[in-house]
Formats: C-alpha cells, structure tokens, sequence
C-alpha cells in the first residue's frame, strides 16, 4: 500500500485590484494584482515610478463577488513623505501582502536611486533616453516565484546598455507607509471608542464587586441566624443572643428593601457592623477546641523533657525539671478557673497563652541539652529568663 502526500492550499474568493492616481496597478490584463482563487498567503514586489508622494487605492474589482450594499473599497495606502535627488521619477519598490489572514497590506516601500557617472550619461545619452521610456511603466514581481510579470519591456540592447551605465552606488532609502482603511474608524474615534470600553469594563467589575458583597453579607445573615441558636448558643449569653438575632432580622430587611441597590462600601460596612456582635462570640467558640489542643502539646512538651533530663548535668537536670513543674503548675490552675466560667464568659485561658508557654518551655530545655557538656553562663540565665517572661 502506498501513501501519498496531500498539500493543501488556501485560495481566495475576491479578485483585488490596486489603483494609484496613475492608474490601475496590476500584473494581468483586466487589472487585478490578486485574481479571485489566488493561493494566500502571497507577497508581491511593485516597482512603481514616482517623485514625491503617492496614494495605493485597494478595492474588490468585481461587485458581483460582493454580498449586495457592499462597497468595493478596501483601504487607502499613502506612500510618503520622500524626496528625490532630481525632479525626474524614480524607482519605488512596494512590497504587497495578501496575508494568512486575507487581509491586503503594504508591508514597506523603499526609494531606490542609482548614483550616474556623468561622462558615461553623455556619451550614452541615445541609452538613456531609451531607458527613460522604459520608466514610465510600472513593473510587478511576484515574491512567491512562478508568476514573474513586468508590465514594461525595454529591448535587449537597452538592458545591456543600462547595466554599463551603472558607475556608481544604488541608495536605497525606506519611506513611511500609512494605511486608511474604507467603513473603518480614525484613530480619535477609536481612542474615545477605547476610553468608553474600559469605562464599561470598570463599571462591570464595579458590579461584581457590589454584587459579591451583597453576597457575602446576605450569607453571613442566613449562617449566624443558624449558629446563634445552635453551635454558637452556648457560648452566646441571652442579651448577646438577643441583640445578634435582632441585628441579622434588622439587616436582612434592610438589604430586601432600602439595601437592595446599595452601594460596595454600604454592604461593607453592613458586614463589619454585624461581626462586631458576632466576633466574641465566635472566638469563645473556636478557642474552645484550640484550647484544648494547645492543652495536649504542652503535656507533651513537658512529658518528653522530663524524660529527656537523664543525659543533662544536675544542675541543669534541676533546671528543666522545676520549668516543667511551673509550667505544670501554672497550666493546672489556668484550667481550674476557665473551667469555673460559663461558656458565654471570655476565657481567662487562651489558646495562644499556652502555645506561648510551650514554646517558652520547649526553647528553654533545648537550650540546655546543646548546652550540656559546659556549665550554664551567667548571660544564658539571662536568655533563659527572658525566655520565661516572655508569654508573662
């Protein structure tokens, strides 16, 4: 079985023409630069005569290709400014596109000027007239190879002559290409297009944000309605319970009437107003269970220190184990009195306090065991004291 190798090949379905103010620009008789079927994308070379600036018209040479109330034109390109060093014409070479895209453009446009030797000019002045004649034409060389046109044929002898004639340098000099396009906007246009654009772009993320907001109060409304009077009820008092669920019934009517097209910053502030009341709370809640966890960790600091004195002089060994011992102490009668307290009653033992006296403990002993093989220093018993002090 054998397989063969299929190319595939884009071909447009509009014939385009070029016009300048000297007329039709084209490499085939009835005037069109890109037949309708043409393979894209395409570049070709124009070689255009001109001394000063010009404009390249792009239309569609045949309306019957064209949906019905459709214009032709395509887009202007003007050539220019430039200046020649003679007032008689001279080349230009165009580079034309149609790209992957099958939009038409003017990729650049070069000046090109050959420095004569001026006795060479006299003596072949029948060459030069020649080739002057030859010049008023307008030449196209097609990039993508096969199709090489020139509109202007001067003979052979005249060819032969105008390369002898060549004693100098050629000077080749880019001029700037504008384009204007048919039906589209200028530039002031789509500048306050653009401006107008990103006003409605902020107005839109403005309204998301309200949006989102609005949200997230009225969510918070719905979820403390619930834990007040469940997860939260023991750890709320009566007034607290009271003033909260009066407050979330006061903002829910609030945002289904004079809310309901509030601003960003109102919801916010709806919101702060409401977890003012709900915060303590809360907290009561939450370091409950941190309490107790922090409660573990710092058991089983003092655990492990204990068991590790074994290998610490006695003197240190001494020491680690009184810390433990306070740090025993203190935790024991720190639970003591929260445990006297309601639930509705701020802590008197916190979480973040016994954290804070496990890393005191933890640091302090471990000081010590890198310690062991010399005796403490005066400055370390003041390290280690400030150590001690420092969840105090």
């Amino acid at each position: 079985m054998s397989f063969h190798h299929l190319q595939v090949q884009d071909s447009f379905p509009f014939s385009i023409g070029f016009t300048s103010g000297e007329g039709p620009i084209s490499t085939v008789s009835n005037g069109v630069l890109f037949p309708k079927g043409h393979p894209f994308p395409s570049v070709k070379m124009l070689t255009l005569h001109r001394s000063n600036t010009f404009h390249i018209e792009v239309f569609c040479s045949d309306q019957n290709e064209l949906p019905p109330d459709t214009s032709p034109k395509i887009s202007k390109f003007t050539i220019g400014p430039f200046e020649v060093s003679n007032s008689k014409q001279t080349k230009v070479k165009v580079k034309v596109q149609l790209n992957l895209h099958g939009i038409v453009t003017v990729e650049s446009a070069s000046l090109i000027e050959d420095s004569w030797n001026d006795s060479t000019v006299r003596s072949d002045s029948h060459l030069t007239s020649e080739k002057a004649k030859a010049d008023n034409g307008v030449s196209s060389d097609v990039a993508n190879g096969s199709d090489d046109t020139h509109f202007t044929h001067s003979n052979a002898s005249s060819t032969s002559g105008a390369d002898e004639m060549k004693k100098g340098k050629v000077r080749r000099q880019d001029i700037p290409v504008s384009e204007s396009v048919h039906g589209g906007m200028t530039r002031a246009e789509l500048s306050q297009a653009q401006e107008k654009e990103l006003q409605l772009a902020q107005q839109d993320i403005k309204v998301e944000q309200t949006k989102e907001k609005k949200n997230t109060l009225e969510s918070y409304v719905y979820d403390m309605r619930n834990k007040i009077f469940h997860t939260y009820r023991s750890f709320a008092t009566d007034s607290e319970k009271e003033g909260i669920s009066r407050t979330l019934q006061q903002t829910e009517e609030w945002l289904y009437e004079d809310g309901d097209d509030e601003s960003e910053h109102a919801y916010t502030e709806k919101l702060k107003d409401l977890q003012r009341l709900v915060d303590p709370v809360e907290n009561r809640y939450k370091d409950e269970e941190a309490r107790s966890e922090a409660t573990r960790d710092l058991l089983n600091c003092i655990v492990e220190n204990r068991m590790a004195v074994g290998q610490l002089p006695a003197n240190q060994r001494d020491v680690v184990i009184n810390e433990c011992n306070k740090a025993e102490q203190w935790l024991r009668e720190k639970t003591q009195q929260q445990n006297s307290l309601p639930k509705s009653a701020d802590p008197v033992l916190w979480s973040s306090e016994i954290k804070c006296k496990t890393e005191s403990l933890d640091a302090l002993c471990k000081q010590l065991r890198r310690s062991k093989a010399s005796p403490t220093k005066p400055e370390d018993d003041v390290d280690l004291d400030k150590k001690k002090t420092t969840c105090e």
